[in-house]
């Protein structure tokens, strides 16, 4: 692993236990990996259970940015683009990878979302207002 990718691990595990105020034996920080951003989530254990918890407002914008940096940097080293990662964190500093090749459904290679969006009320009204003038325009 070159040089940038271990730091940026580095600064990924400081900002993952600056939001947790309890003893821990692992941190668990899990990403799917979009264009420009990435849907997480994080969890710490001990010894009797896991739990999530909630980032600062600073430090998920900032893993964010790691995260997106990271993938940018192994696909530079790899050729092969990551659309999620898994990085559980040990007290002792030493930590573990899983890489997720898989595109995420409902998105192309280029991440574009290509899935079908659900917005109900609100894409019944503009359909209703496209049909002003016609015999389907319903007055509600």
């Amino acid at each position: 692993m070159k040089e940038e990718v271990k730091n940026s691990f580095d600064v990924l595990s400081l900002k993952l236990i600056q939001d947790i105020k309890t003893d821990w034996n692992k941190v668990i920080y899990k990403a799917t990996i979009y264009n420009d951003n990435c849907k997480f989530e994080t969890k710490f254990g001990n010894d009797t259970e896991i739990k999530y918890f909630k980032l600062g407002f600073d430090n998920t914008f900032e893993i964010n940015d790691i995260t997106i940096l990271l993938r940018d940097q192994i696909l530079k080293e790899t050729g092969r683009r990551i659309w999620g990662l898994t990085f559980t964190l040990y007290p002792d500093g030493k930590y573990e990878i899983e890489y997720d090749y898989n595109i995420p459904e409902g998105f192309n290679e280029k991440a574009e979302y290509i899935g079908e969006q659900d917005f109900g009320e609100v894409t019944e009204f503009f359909d209703n207002i496209r049909n002003i003038g016609t015999d389907e325009f319903e007055l509600k």
